[in-house]
């Protein structure tokens, strides 16, 4: 009897690691000059004492395709926020994936994660950033609720934009908030591969500005979380924002596109 065929690799996981320091410590450290260095295939850099960050470039062997895929495959749907007295339309297109719906690329990449990583990566979430006019603020992923130690990846396909890491600050100082000195800042795209680890969702956050760009962009998503430690208890980004303490308040809500 003959054997089955072995499937096609569709991933780079031969990439071998390369310590990068993206840290910065001084105020006057240019921040693109920093993310400058992070150009070997692999690097792994440390935020903080308790936060880190993978990022492999070239990791899917076909992007473009991949990227094609997605755009035409995808049931993509538009998602609204509620802010105080209206439905706020998300800047970007989103769907939810099943494990057992991926296609091979993204199948293969979740089980590369969970054997480089020892944790179980299933379902992602897709991200779709149609041109430069759709962004991401800056945020963290609150939504796992245990902060102290996760796993956030994120496979980024198409257009090479900014990816800004902010460390946190109190969301009361606006001049605080707005302090760039620190910024970290990546250029994923074209098959890159980009993990958030340990602390990091609870000390840093991240976000994809608005650009000139026309060209699309796809990030496909992972989440784990240890569930060690305090959990975070306040409200989520999605949840809505309303003038009242009533409890009959309306949620996030997505459509089909």
């Amino acid at each position: 009897m003959a054997e089955a065929p072995l499937p096609e690799l569709l991933i780079r996981r031969d990439l071998e690691p390369t310590r990068i320091p993206l840290r910065i410590e001084a105020p006057d450290v240019d921040a693109g000059e920093q993310a400058g260095a992070a150009s070997d295939s692999h690097g792994v850099s440390e935020l903080d004492a308790s936060s880190w960050c993978d990022y492999t470039t070239g990791f899917i062997r076909d992007p473009e395709g991949l990227l094609e895929e997605l755009i035409t495959e995808v049931k993509w749907e538009q998602s609204e926020i509620w802010r105080y007295d209206h439905a706020v339309p998300e800047r970007r297109l989103g769907a939810h994936l099943r494990f057992s719906d991926l296609n091979p690329a993204l199948r293969q990449t979740a089980l590369h994660l969970s054997a480089h990583y020892r944790v179980r990566f299933t379902d992602a979430t897709a991200l779709y950033y149609r041109n430069g006019n759709d962004f991401q603020g800056r945020h963290s992923d609150r939504s796992l609720k245990w902060l102290d130690n996760t796993l956030v990846a994120g496979l980024v396909l198409g257009d090479s934009r900014p990816f800004q890491l902010r460390p946190r600050r109190d969301w009361r100082d606006p001049v605080a908030r707005a302090d760039a000195r620190h910024d970290v800042v990546l250029f994923p795209g074209k098959g890159d591969l980009l993990v958030m680890g340990g602390a990091c969702q609870r000390e840093w956050v991240h976000g994809v500005p608005e650009t000139t760009s026309h060209e699309p962009r796809i990030s496909v998503i992972w989440r784990w979380t240890s569930r060690n430690g305090r959990p975070d208890t306040a409200p989520s980004y999605r949840e809505g924002r309303h003038y009242s303490d009533s409890t009959n308040r309306p949620g996030p809500r997505s459509r089909r596109v």
